[in-house]
């Protein structure tokens, strides 16, 4: 498993992870796929049926779902795709309207400030 992660974290192609019935899931292969998920935005889907998971498990896997914040150097490049984005929207509501073959909208990750609290409630 150690090894899928390592491997997994410079693959963009995989976008979906099924460790169905897996016995081998320990606390230590979560935060390697915890890890996974820091360095490769590609994964869409990550499969967990089945598994004999307790607490220690699965909490960092809820600690890693979508609180990574968007880095800062990459915000400028994101809104011009997001703009470029937009733009193709416009441009397929006209080609619906006429009837004629849209074109396909590029998925985007989401710019969103990030507010963690601590146990004591203050922001961190």
């Amino acid at each position: 498993m150690s090894q899928i992660c390592v491997s997994l974290k410079t693959n963009s192609s995989i976008k979906v992870l099924d460790f169905s019935s897996n016995k081998d899931l320990t606390v230590e292969t979560a935060y390697g796929i915890c890890d996974v998920m820091t360095a490769n935005r590609s994964l869409e889907y990550i499969g967990m049926s089945k598994l004999s998971l307790v607490a220690d498990n699965i909490i960092p896997f809820f600690e890693g779902i979508g609180r990574f914040p968007f880095p800062e150097d990459q915000v400028e490049n994101q809104l011009a795709e997001l703009k470029k984005r937009d733009a193709i929207i416009e441009k397929n509501k006209k080609l619906k309207a006429s009837k004629k073959p849209e074109e396909p909208v590029p998925q985007l990750d989401n710019i969103e400030q990030i507010t963690r609290k601590n146990e004591a409630g203050e922001e961190i």
